[in-house]
């Protein structure tokens, strides 16, 4: 091992100049020449074109294993990089895991040509060239060279529905009071060549310029903690449109439903509204979506501590915003399987979890282990009936990975295998005679379907009043 490799294996990650000074004094030589020998050492890794100048952050084979890398790369970027640190930044926030649409907003680069300005899709180009980050169906993520990190689509989906709701009310808000014009409001809208979470036009008396009219802005975080670096990307945006010659007066708003108390102060500083969710539409409205993040980033812990206070939030949502719990439904049906499966004491309950098998990503609404068996259950909260194509894709691609990826764990090779489907809507006459006859045939791993009366009746054999009611009032009975 070089005396390179050896520093590295003991400080961790480091900036090829902190590199080379601990080279300079270790082995009494001067800087260059520690510099030089840094730069050709081929033994040692490097991220390279990311720093000002030419650095780089070097680091070992090793340092991925022990889940340094991502940190490392982060801090150094923020120090020697910030342009780039804004979307390694927004996929932290986001649990490594975000869709374009938000990326762009968060990311403070203009998503069209400016002057100065590097465009997202170059930098983002980069990233993935890199093998920093991963793109997948809309969906960017970090790369497990950086962070090994287990996705849940419960979480996300859910959280960006959450979002897109707040989105829509805002809208509606702004134009009650007038504060936009009727019609104008529109979600992840372009405005002075960067992408906004919202923008409605604005008549109001102070914004207009003589006939030019001024407009709202808005981004939006939830969910997450916010720090004073958090909201920084907003900060930037900001003061590129405004330093636009005969730029557009505007009132931008960050929608929040927490942050620090030193973000608050900086948003401030610089004009900027925030936007608390429980000051926007109630403090009993922000407490109910603040409890439903909880349980969804706790989802299976929740179901063994707390198995009904998903069906709690259910009532509520449909009190206070019945739009969000309907576009919900399918991420709360999740939790009605999975309540079913948690009834088990024994049993660990997981919802959401996503595996990449077969060069591709697959979702398991619900991942039920028990001591004996593993169930991996697909969940569909639609009025509509489930059709053979969805079927066959279910056992033709699903299936199959969820199996392979099965086998790869130690612990769970004799335990026997089950997959289950469940459909508020019910099954076509094709479907059901396709997963009769898989049901009948399969010997290796056992196949099971439940439609609306099988649902109902599984909830009248757990005697719990509250799920039945759930399950009448708002799944088997609630329109798409």
């Amino acid at each position: 091992m070089t005396s390179i490799e050896k520093i590295l294996n003991r400080k961790g990650p480091l900036m090829s100049n902190e590199l080379s000074s601990l080279i300079e004094k270790s082995e009494n030589i001067n800087y260059n020449t520690a510099s030089q020998r840094v730069a050709r050492n081929k033994k040692i890794l490097k991220i390279k074109g990311y720093f000002i100048s030419n650095l780089s952050l070097c680091y070992l084979e090793k340092h991925i294993e022990d889940g340094l890398l991502f940190d490392s790369l982060n801090k150094a970027m923020f120090e020697n990089g910030k342009k780039y640190w804004y979307t390694l930044n927004a996929l932290e926030l986001h649990g490594g895991i975000i869709n374009q649409k938000f990326l762009e907003c968060y990311t403070n680069y203009p998503i069209i040509a400016l002057k100065g300005h590097l465009p997202f899709k170059k930098i983002i180009q980069k990233f993935i060239k890199s093998n920093i980050l991963n793109y997948n169906s809309e969906y960017y993520y970090i790369s497990p060279k950086l962070k090994r990190t287990n996705f849940n689509s419960l979480t996300y989906k859910t959280i960006e529905a959450i979002k897109e709701n707040i989105l829509t009310d805002f809208g509606t808000l702004n134009k009650n009071i007038g504060l936009i014009s009727y019609n104008t409001a529109e979600k992840y809208a372009e405005f002075g060549k960067f992408r906004w979470a919202f923008k409605g036009v604005s008549n109001i008396t102070g914004l207009m310029q003589g006939n030019k009219p001024g407009f709202v802005l808005a981004d939006i975080l939830i969910g997450t903690s916010i720090n004073e670096k958090d909201v920084s990307f907003f900060i930037e945006k900001i003061k590129h449109i405004q330093s636009f010659n005969n730029a557009s007066r505007i009132i931008p708003f960050l929608i929040v439903d927490d942050l620090s108390k030193e973000a608050l102060i900086t948003l401030k500083f610089h004009g900027i509204a925030v936007g608390f969710i429980k000051e926007l539409f109630g403090q009993k409205y922000a407490e109910t979506l603040k409890e439903l993040i909880s349980v969804l980033n706790n989802a299976g812990a929740s179901l063994k501590s707390s198995p009904e206070k998903y069906l709690d939030l259910i009532k509520e949502l449909k009190k206070y915003n019945e739009g969000l719990a309907n576009n919900i439904r399918g991420a709360l049906f999740e939790f009605v399987v999975g309540h079913i499966h948690s009834l088990d004491s024994n049993s660990s309950i997981d919802l959401g979890r996503e595996i990449y098998e077969n060069d591709s990503r697959h979702e398991m609404d619900v991942l039920a282990i028990y001591n004996d068996r593993i169930v991996i259950a697909e969940c569909k909260a639609k009025r509509s009936m489930i059709d053979l194509e969805t079927i066959d894709k279910w056992l033709g691609e699903k299936i199959p990975a969820f199996k392979k990826w099965i086998k790869k764990q130690e612990t769970w090779k004799k335990k026997k295998i089950e997959f289950e489907f469940w459909s508020t809507g019910g099954f076509t006459d094709d479907a059901i005679e396709k997963l009769e006859y898989v049901s009948t045939s399969a010997s290796k791993y056992k196949v099971s379907y439940f439609e609306p009366n099988d649902i109902r009746n599984k909830a009248l054999s757990m005697e719990n009043k509250k799920l039945k009611e759930a399950l009448d009032d708002f799944f088997l009975k609630a329109k798409v």
